[in-house]
């Protein structure tokens, strides 16, 4: 396979699944910084690319791809998992997700790109186990399980676009699997997210079918405590069942977890 045949049938794609295909000589890839001279190829970033080549040229590619194109391990996180799984209550222009790769922030086609860290506290195994395959058009990609994006997302609203917009896109699930959070929540072994975890899936135990051995599991996971729901540690309303305080707009919040 030629270099521009390569282009018409990959839109996105990294710089090592390219070499895998067309070998890892000069040749190639000095033909594909030539494509990209021509406007065939943009260099997204330093080893990802997106093709413009035949019924590409036109055609917007899918932002989460190129996300995965950065690292065979990467994985969206945070509110992208929340617009994957169909939860989002409100789009975002930006692509989280996590990687054991070293990478800046990027931007391109009006999308911004962000990475983080995997929890240091998981291995492999756990990670694998926590993460699920979507299909998109063009591809598939890695994304946390709905259990697991519950949790990264109630136990970091600063990445998922707030409390309120945490709140009202997990509304929407129709039932949580009790034990694949509490194995999520073991992996990650966080006292604070299982004290926030715990709170929200209370709140909504009869809608998503989560079982009072499920929650006292969760009580028996928890520290002395206190716990605040949110990173600025605002003392207001307190939740002794779960060692943890609620911001003082509470009222409003037990709204929103229960719209």
């Amino acid at each position: 396979m030629g270099v521009q045949s390569y282009l018409e049938e990959n839109h996105v794609f990294s710089l090592e699944e390219f070499r895998s295909e067309l070998g890892e000589g000069r040749t190639a890839y000095n033909l594909l910084v030539r494509a990209a001279k021509k406007g065939l190829a943009d260099r997204v970033m330093r080893g990802v690319y997106v093709s413009r080549a035949g019924m590409f040229a036109q055609q917007e590619p899918d932002p989460y791809l190129v996300a995965s194109a950065v690292s065979p391990d990467a994985v969206m996180v945070y509110h992208s998992a929340l617009e994957l799984h169909g939860l989002a209550h409100s789009p975002s222009r930006q692509v989280q997700f996590c990687t054991n790769r070293a990478t800046p922030r990027f931007s391109y086609r009006d999308f911004g790109f962000r990475r983080y860290d995997p929890p240091k506290s998981l291995d492999s195994a756990d990670s694998i186990q926590s993460t699920v395959l979507v299909r998109r058009p063009g591809g598939v990609v890695r994304v946390t399980t709905r259990e697991r994006t519950l949790v990264d997302c109630v136990n970091r609203v600063d990445r998922a676009g707030g409390l309120e917009e945490v709140l009202r896109s997990l509304s929407s699930l129709p039932y949580v699997d009790g034990s694949n959070v509490l194995a999520y929540l073991r992996a990650l072994d966080s006292p604070t997210a299982v004290a926030r975890t715990g709170w929200l899936l209370e709140q909504r135990a009869g809608d998503w079918y989560v079982t009072d051995q499920a929650l006292g599991e969760m009580r028996g996971m928890l520290g002395k405590g206190p716990y605040y729901l949110t990173r600025s540690n605002e003392a207001g309303t307190w939740v002794p069942a779960w060692r943890l305080y609620l911001p003082r707009n509470s009222d409003n919040l037990k709204r929103g977890v229960n719209e």
